[in-house]
């Protein structure tokens, strides 16, 4: 009671609203909700505080944010340029065993001073008696030092497998880098990256604490592997998911899982499992996202790579679709988005028409470089965007200057015309590749303001209902969840978060200065500060 609530974005406002059994029972005023109150009914007094529905975080990689804790930190606020990070990297060694590994975060290419890549030359300054491996930003690349090289056999003779790339020097010999899912496994297997049993667990603590520090209450894990499954499993069982987390496994990775087609495949609140992830190009950043004109700071016919060939993507998506299951494409360079909506366009017509049961739909990632008449044949084809606007703030000022020009790097992450269009869209952070923070990625939705301070793009800013909608109840869609989550409603999850500001009231540029005091997922409280709700 005595709060400012909001059931939805652009809905009016009420003041109280009543919770029993985790679910929303009414919401109105404080004269409505006091009279449902019964002799044991807990009532809590707002004092002018701001209650929105929770936030849904639809893409996001927690098992790698829990292992990037422990890593070195090579982003350019922590290393500025590439001797700062040997620096770092060698203390790092200094106090590891020899032969054990050496792995950092974070590294951008386009961020250092020298504005170049690693090479195994700069890593063998850091240890030539450790494996070292740095890893892009982006997550779509990688560096090793010299003896990773060596341990994985990997020389001038090593082919360039499809869909990666093996930078090499002018003699033909591997620099140390590696672009993209395939040349990645060449020198990391999955296995050897991804930690294991309680230090997995304890990875996916963490992550889930720093979400809901930030007023995440549902989250979709984009990528996750059978060992990620069961460690999700394992907090479940164990009462440690303080979230709602929906997880996309890699193709074939729910091929002999007990897990279900549909929006709610485990039947368990807490989680649900059964969307696949495809990815479909790599990183525009790298130069490995699929465009059909060339890169602006390359030129010639460079346009990038797709990941996957386009005749694979047809089947993937073929099959995941007869089998019911949403996909959802990475989908960054718009060749890759021209060839993702051919993929579902004829997987919908190879089963006469037949749409995804539950009332969801296939998705497309990121879609940072979306055209208006791919947009429109977005919704033509009833295809949703998970928007990864975070872009703006963090590269659009070198997407501008240097890897799309001006005029494609002004339109990235066209929010405004996805929205106008009325294609089912969220906004998501890709964290670990920028941190997780629902209110600043809206600031960035309305605002667009670069890291540089510039505006970008201006005709694609958005209100702050429409921003706040694509982490409340237009994300609840993407996941056919509606029906549970996204509003503040009786019957749905009391899924909630309370502001000490309203977003949709406060000054466009105050959005990112909104404080979460608390995070509350079916009633319980999961995260606060304040102690009126400790």
């Amino acid at each position: 009671m005595r709060g400012v609530v909001l059931p939805a974005p652009g809905a009016a406002s009420a003041t109280a609203f009543a919770v029993s059994g985790g679910r929303f029972v009414a919401v109105g005023s404080d004269e409505d909700i006091l009279a449902l109150a019964g002799p044991a009914t807990e009532v809590v007094d707002l004092g002018g505080r701001t209650v929105v529905p929770g936030f849904i975080e639809t893409h996001v990689h927690p098992h790698m944010s829990g292992m990037n804790s422990v890593a070195v930190d090579a982003g350019s606020d922590a290393c500025p340029d590439i001797e700062s990070l040997v620096a770092a990297l060698a203390a790092r060694a200094a106090e590891t065993p020899v032969g054990q590994p050496v792995s950092a975060s974070g590294f951008d290419d386009s961020l250092v001073a020298e504005d170049r890549g690693l090479t195994a030359a700069d890593l063998d300054r850091a240890s030539v008696d450790h494996p070292i491996v740095v890893r892009h930003l982006s997550g779509h690349g990688l560096y090793v030092n010299s003896l990773v090289l060596r341990n994985k056999g990997v020389d001038r003779d090593t082919e360039e497998p499809e869909g990666g790339v093996v930078v090499r020097d002018s003699a033909g010999d591997p620099t140390g880098e590696f672009r993209e899912i395939p040349a990645m496994r060449l020198v990391v297997a999955p296995e050897e990256s991804m930690p294991t049993g309680e230090d997995l667990d304890e990875g996916l603590r963490r992550a889930l604490a720093q979400m809901a520090s930030v007023g995440v209450t549902t989250f979709h894990d984009m990528f996750v592997t059978p060992a990620v499954i069961d460690s999700y499993r394992r907090l479940l069982g164990r009462g440690e998911l303080i979230l709602r987390g929906r997880l996309y496994a890699g193709f074939g990775t729910l091929e002999g899982f007990s897990v279900e087609s549909g929006p709610h495949a485990e039947a368990d609140e807490h989680l649900v499992v059964g969307g696949v992830k495809l990815i479909s190009d790599g990183s525009i950043q790298l130069h490995t996202g699929a465009l059909t004109e060339p890169y602006h700071d390359l030129g010639g016919c460079h346009c990038g790579e797709m990941a996957i060939p386009p005749a694979d993507l047809d089947e993937m998506v073929r099959r995941c679709h007869e089998a019911g299951r949403q996909v959802a494409i990475h989908t960054n360079g718009d060749r890759a988005i021209d060839l993702a909506l051919d993929a579902i366009e004829k997987a919908v017509a190879a089963t006469g028409g037949a749409q995804l049961p539950g009332g969801f739909a296939h998705r497309l990632e990121h879609v940072q470089a979306l055209r208006n008449d791919q947009i429109e044949r977005m919704r033509d084809l009833g295809v949703s965007a998970s928007v990864f606007v975070n872009h703006v703030y963090y590269w659009g000022d070198r997407h501008r200057d240097r890897f799309l020009g001006p005029e494609r790097g002004s339109r990235i992450s066209p929010l405004a015309s996805i929205s106008t269009a009325q294609v089912p869209f969220a906004l998501h952070c890709d964290s670990p590749v920028t941190p997780v923070n629902p209110l600043f990625t809206m600031h960035t939705a309305v605002n667009r303001i670069t890291r540089g301070g510039a505006v970008l793009g201006p005709e694609e800013r958005v209100g702050a209902d429409t921003a706040l909608a694509g982490y409340t109840t237009s994300a609840a869609r993407l996941g056919g969840e509606s029906n549970v989550k996204g509003a503040i409603a009786p019957g749905l999850f009391a899924d909630f978060v309370v502001l000490d500001g309203d977003p949709t009231g406060v000054a466009p540029s105050a959005i990112k200065d909104i404080a979460v005091l608390a995070t509350v997922v079916g009633g319980r409280v999961v995260y606060s500060t304040d102690p009126t709700f400790s």
